[in-house]
């Protein structure tokens, strides 16, 4: 193996991890890179270990693929294997892995969740881009092509992600990629020959081709650094286009914030948002209130073409938030959370939010819906919130909407489907002549399961008599079925038709009762209408009908005349009282997963030592010292003989015992009673050695001479030297022409080490005598 092709092997590594690396944007852990560095590890030395036993490029590759999936099916299908070898249920176990990948990335946006599906897949691909650039800069020794399969690694990420790229991230695999190139261009110019000169030519060949070579790697840096500066500063001129992306998932952010999952990333989409069903835990809490409330996320006033939007709200904005109503019209609780996983900026509270703790994380409010943003994720914060207290005559009572946080988007309607809402809210209206009154009618009468069906199913897009989809709100009006997302919009629609602001809120429901806490699972994901009423703000309504949704407020409840609060302790009473006490309410089956929080390095690392990982790895190590057993030995007793040799004499029979021992193990045997010099004839023979190497082996043997016959003294440090390099050379030559089974069995099966361990039990009888 010449010491470039382990130079490019190594580069080739680097620059598929180069390549790879931004693909952590895309999701909220990293802990699948560890185990992509492995695979890349593993392609790279299965590569360096292939080509120095053959020089089939079609069988180095074959090894690679085969050991490589092996490998990874058994990290994460082994359970499926019969005495090591994988089964028809490995497959399946394979396909459920990618049946899982393929399912987030369409239900999420960046950057998305991790599973086992999402870290298998994204293994499977790194593996193939690092065989694919192995094979083409190290076993082809062409590093240009290797530049196509990693410009493919790094576009899944440039068309997936929510933003544009962070400059690094291109810089690093180009700058490999073009080192790639210069090692194998200088290679392949150094071995062109010069023309053939006169026997006395004045002309120094040796600096001419010094001379050739550093104008070639000169201009060769030139055009490469061109090339890069093009390509950074064309982005910067050509206007951009509208992103395609792979699937429907990855990258589906509204504003490329990347906040969480589909539901909390500023877009909700009404044909494809807050349906999963996910049961992991999202944060834990207790609260001072006996009824508990939704916790919300955050809340938007702006609706384009089926999609809910945090951007784009038009209108002026105030610049704080309206003052809360007076204290005898509401009572203020504290929520305490914990084991938070929703990613910044947002956190999880109850509507309206007072006042809120969290130890060195900057936090805001915003002016027109008082969402809670923070400067980083956090894992427990205290939130003090306002529990209104209406009742149904005080909002029946309410005067006209009059408000800065009441904005042209609280009472847009969209034009497609304007005439079809306003017939649809003036039927269920009628005869209702105050706001309170006509929301319960449109609460009530979307809430009616003989009329609505909930479903996470919304069957086929219909389609108009021209073709064109149907705008979401009039498709649920024809099929009647949808959840959250779908009846809170109809409710909101309705609302806006008959003059009474409504927006939409994201959030979660109170989630369950757990050893004295309460649990939200991401399951618990919900979507609610809250409506204005004057001098109470934004309240809720509860439209959801069925066990899936939360329970109407009091207020929205007819001939209810009792205040929002069912009791509890207020901020001002003792907090002596337990938090599990509180009546539970029903939660959701149905919705969005949030993203979990960032891991740090630490638990990035620890998660990947897991015991099942930790016996893998154990098991390989045993495996590849079972079969590199014989090699090592061999190694570390030459390398011994080479350190204990104390004269030039001893070190120059150490390597000439180096060379017969390794001829040997390829075939050619030195027979017993021959001189040396016949010996070395019969190696140049059988060993078909070119002119070159011939003259080589002439050169060791007049070494070896030297050395038993001379005086002591006259044996220099130089001729060691050359006799060392004459003698690699001499291996390779003959390696070269013996078949790939000799040179696998003189690789894995040296005479030397193998005599080693067959020696031992004698030569420890011998020592214990």
């Amino acid at each position: 193996m010449t010491r470039r092709r382990w130079r490019i092997t190594v580069l080739a590594a680097l620059a598929t991890l180069g390549a790879v690396y931004p693909i952590t944007s895309l999701f909220v852990e990293t802990t699948w890179l560890p185990q992509a560095v492995f695979v890349i590890a593993l392609v790279a030395g299965l590569g360096l270990v292939g080509r120095g036993l053959t020089r089939s490029r079609v069988l180095v590759v074959l090894a690679q693929v085969l050991v490589t999936a092996y490998v990874i099916l058994a990290r994460w299908t082994g359970e499926t294997f019969v005495l090591l070898v994988p089964t028809p249920a490995t497959l399946e176990a394979a396909n459920s892995l990618a049946l899982q990948a393929l399912d987030t990335i369409n239900r999420y946006s960046a950057p998305a969740p991790l599973n086992d599906g999402v870290t298998f897949c994204l293994v499977v691909a790194v593996a193939l881009v690092a065989i694919a650039v192995d094979a083409m800069a190290a076993t082809w020794r062409s590093p240009a092509a290797a530049g196509l399969p990693l410009l493919t690694a790094y576009l899944i990420t440039a068309a997936n992600g929510e933003a544009a790229l962070a400059l690094r991230f291109f810089l690093v695999p180009v700058g490999l990629w073009l080192v790639m190139l210069h090692t194998t261009a200088r290679a392949q110019f150094g071995r062109w020959g010069t023309a053939s000169a006169a026997e006395h030519s004045e002309i120094d060949e040796a600096a001419h081709d010094r001379d050739a070579l550093r104008s070639f790697t000169a201009g060769a840096l030139k055009l490469g650094a061109a090339g890069v500066v093009i390509a950074l500063l064309v982005p910067a001129v050509v206007p951009h286009f509208p992103p395609r992306y792979l699937t429907e998932g990855l990258g589906r952010t509204g504003d490329g914030g990347g906040e969480g999952s589909v539901g909390f990333n500023d877009t909700l989409d009404l044909s494809r948002s807050l349906n999963n069903q996910d049961q992991s835990p999202v944060l834990t809490y207790t609260t001072t209130a006996f009824t508990r409330a939704p916790l919300r996320v955050l809340a938007t006033s702006y609706y384009s073409r089926g999609e809910w939007s945090v951007v784009g709200a038009t209108g002026a904005r105030p610049e704080s938030p309206t003052p809360l109503p007076p204290q005898d019209k509401r009572r203020d609780y504290v929520i305490t959370v914990s084991d938070n996983t929703l990613a910044a900026p947002r956190i999880a509270a109850p509507y309206p939010v007072v006042a809120v703790a969290m130890e060195g994380t900057p936090w805001t409010i915003d002016p027109v819906t008082r969402d809670v943003r923070v400067g980083r994720a956090v894992s427990s914060y205290r939130v003090t919130y306002a529990d209104l207290a209406p009742t149904p005559p005080q909002l029946r009572e309410a005067g006209p909407p009059d408000s800065p946080d009441i904005t042209e988007d609280d009472l847009n309607v969209p034009e497609r489907s304007r005439d079809l809402v306003q017939r649809w809210s003036d039927e269920v209206t009628r005869g209702k002549d105050n706001a309170l009154d006509k929301a319960i009618a449109i609460q009530n009468h979307l809430r009616d399961t003989s009329r609505y069906t909930y479903s996470l199913d919304l069957g086929e897009q219909l389609r108009d008599s021209e073709g064109r989809p149907l705008e979401p709100i009039q498709s649920f009006y024809q099929t009647r079925r949808g959840y959250c997302v779908q009846f809170a919009t109809a409710m909101i629609m309705m609302a806006r038709a008959q003059g009474i602001p409504a927006r939409m809120a994201i959030g979660f429901l109170p989630g369950q009762l757990s050893d004295e806490h309460y649990v939200v699972r991401a399951s618990d994901a919900h979507a609610w209408p809250e409506l204005y009423f004057q001098g109470y703000g934004w309240l809720r309504f509860e439209p959801t009908p069925g066990a899936r949704a939360g329970t109407p407020p009091p207020y929205a409840v007819v001939g209810s005349d009792s205040g929002a609060t069912g009791g509890g302790r207020e901020v001002s009473e003792s907090a002596s009282r337990s938090a599990s006490s509180a009546v539970p309410t029903t939660s959701t089956q149905a919705t969005a997963a949030p993203v979990q929080q960032q891991r740090g390095l630490l638990d990035t690392i620890g998660a990947a030592f897991t015991v099942r990982n930790l016996l893998l790895l154990v098991a390989v190590l045993v495996g590849l010292l079972a079969a590199f057993a014989m090699p090592i030995t061999a190694w570390l007793l030459r390398l011994r003989r080479r350190r204990a040799a104390v004269t030039q004499q001893q070190l120059i029979e150490a390597e000439w015992d180096d060379l017969t021992s390794h001829l040997g193990d390829l075939g050619i045997e030195a027979p017993e009673g021959v001189t040396l010099r016949q010996l070395r004839e019969r190696y140049v023979t059988d060993g078909h050695l070119d002119e070159e190497n011939a003259t080589a082996m002439r050169r060791v043997t007049a070494t070896l001479e030297k050395s038993r016959y001379d005086r002591p003294e006259r044996t220099t440090p130089q001729e060691a030297v050359r006799l060392h390099d004459d003698i690699r050379s001499i291996r390779r030559q003959v390696g070269r022409t013996r078949a790939w089974q000799a040179r696998a069995r003189s690789f894995f099966w040296p005479a030397v080490g193998v005599s080693f361990w067959r020696s031992l039990p004698e030569r420890l009888l011998a020592r214990r005598r």
